[in-house]
């Protein structure tokens, strides 16, 4: 049997991810003599050389990059194993993939990931972001177990997808205006007192849609300036004076990321607030990760939690 070790291909990672051998024994909180002597103890037991060394560190060769790539896989097995082993005991065990849109995943995501975590440490969390189409491509693609996503436009479609949706909590829009507007000082703010002034528009997938159904609810054609996917953006430009905007997710603070302050107000009109659903493919019955993460979201999300 090859005498190869778990830790020397674990060392291998590193060394290939970091580039030299000092920058991987720091990553690894070990010493450089540790990590170059198991690196030669793989390179003799394999009979072959791994890396090139030169003068801005070290390169893998042709069967370095073969190896790399079959410690990688055995590492993920090994890992994968221990967690199916946990399992055993009745402990949660396994990967949980979620995908998340974009604007709710910082405000909403980090409470529910951390607290999934603390409970069920057994399970490797990953998740990604992106607009409502990516995400539930990405799910149908079998890339992640649920998506976090508003329910605007699939409200009564999610379940002719072949989806299964659960409501997480609702969220109504808002304005967001310069300190210095007009009606920075008003209890609430009418969109057709705004009509006339430049608007910046949320736009990634379906938000923009969604935002100019609010405007179309009141009979109101906003004067669209901007249009970005990026809501930080968004916040940004309101708080440098170049216009007014709409938002669903609300942040604790009201100052930009230039630490700029705007100012946030309710619409005088009642729109009622978009649903956060949390989204599973319809064909498979959810893994008993992917129910508790939702049994937990919904409890976290509720609004006398929220607020």
């Amino acid at each position: 049997m090859i005498n190869v070790t778990l830790r020397q291909l674990d060392y291998l990672v590193a060394v290939a991810e970091h580039g030299t051998v000092t920058a991987a024994a720091q990553a690894l909180h070990l010493s450089q003599s540790t990590v170059s002597s198991a690196i030669a103890d793989l390179e003799r037991i394999l009979k072959i050389t791994l890396f090139v060394r030169h003068a801005r560190g070290l390169s893998l060769t042709r069967d370095g990059q073969m190896v790399l790539a079959e410690a990688r896989r055995l590492l993920r097995e090994v890992s994968s194993l221990e967690r199916r082993v946990a399992g055993l005991s009745g402990e949660l065990a396994g990967e949980l993939r979620i995908g998340c849109y974009s604007t709710i995943a910082p405000l909403l995501l980090p409470a529910i990931v951390t607290e999934f975590m603390l409970n069920h440490p057994a399970v490797d969390v990953n998740f990604s972001e992106g607009s409502q189409h990516a995400l539930l491509e990405q799910m149908e693609q079998g890339k992640s177990d649920v998506a976090v996503m508003y329910a605007y436009r699939f409200r009564n479609h999610l379940t002719d997808l072949g989806h299964t949706a659960t409501k997480l909590t609702a969220v109504p829009p808002y304005v967001l205006l310069h300190p210095e507007h007009g009606l920075a000082g008003a209890d609430t703010v009418a969109l057709r007192d705004l009509a006339n002034d430049p608007y910046i528009l949320f736009d990634l997938e379906p938000g923009g849609q969604y935002f100019l159904s609010v405007f179309d609810a009141e009979g109101v054609t906003p004067d669209v300036r901007f249009r970005t996917p990026n809501s930080e953006l968004v916040r940004c430009l309101v708080a440098r004076g170049a216009g007014y905007s709409l938002l669903s997710q609300r942040p604790k603070t009201t100052v930009s990321y230039e630490g700029l302050p705007y100012v946030a107000k309710e619409l005088t009109a009642r729109h009622e607030g978009l649903d956060v659903v949390a989204v599973t493919p319809g064909d498979r019955m959810p893994s008993k990760r992917v129910a508790t993460f939702i049994e937990m979201a919904v409890d976290l999300l509720r609004p006398e939690v929220l607020r």
